[in-house]
């Protein structure tokens, strides 16, 4: 069992690195999603409690401490110059030439400007970001980063 910690724990690495560059080249932040960490707190609570992993395994503790890692940077969203950075374990970038249309919907909280941006690509899938920022700012950065002209709808929460 131990080689299987070895293989995943280097897989694990690679991957917190990759993250760690494209959290690294964000330009426009947006907001922590923690939830990715609570969910990775919970599901190692329950490999705890339910005895799928178990205390003595060598490895478990890189591995475990990777995955705190990953989870923590993969929180991390936003605009870099060269792709989109979203929030999840598969897909952590977006390349600009894929997101066909954006929705922005202005979520007035207090008297800081928050905003909700949904990207829509070309194959029919969305990505949600979140930011603490104005409309005109993250208009701005696609123009700025996207090759082509993106189709942008502002919506405002009542």
């Amino acid at each position: 069992m131990s080689g299987f910690y070895i293989l995943v724990n280097i897989v694990m690495f690679i991957y917190a690195c990759y993250s760690w560059y494209w959290q690294a080249k964000l330009e426009l932040r947006g907001k922590f999603r923690i939830s990715i960490l609570l969910w990775t707190l919970l599901v190692i609570w329950l490999g705890f409690t339910w005895n799928y992993i178990e205390k003595g395994e060598p490895g478990i503790n890189l591995f475990l401490a990777l995955l705190l890692l990953v989870s923590i940077v993969d929180g991390f969203t936003g605009f870099a110059p060269k792709k989109a950075v979203v929030s999840g374990y598969f897909k952590r970038t977006l390349s600009y030439s894929e997101i066909d249309n954006v929705i922005l919907i202005n979520v007035p909280i207090g008297k800081k400007p928050a905003v909700i941006c949904i990207l829509g690509t070309n194959k029919g899938r969305q990505y949600n970001l979140q930011f603490s920022s104005d409309v005109k700012s993250i208009i701005a950065a696609l123009q700025r980063y996207a090759d082509h002209r993106i189709r942008i709808e502002v919506r405002n929460t009542l």
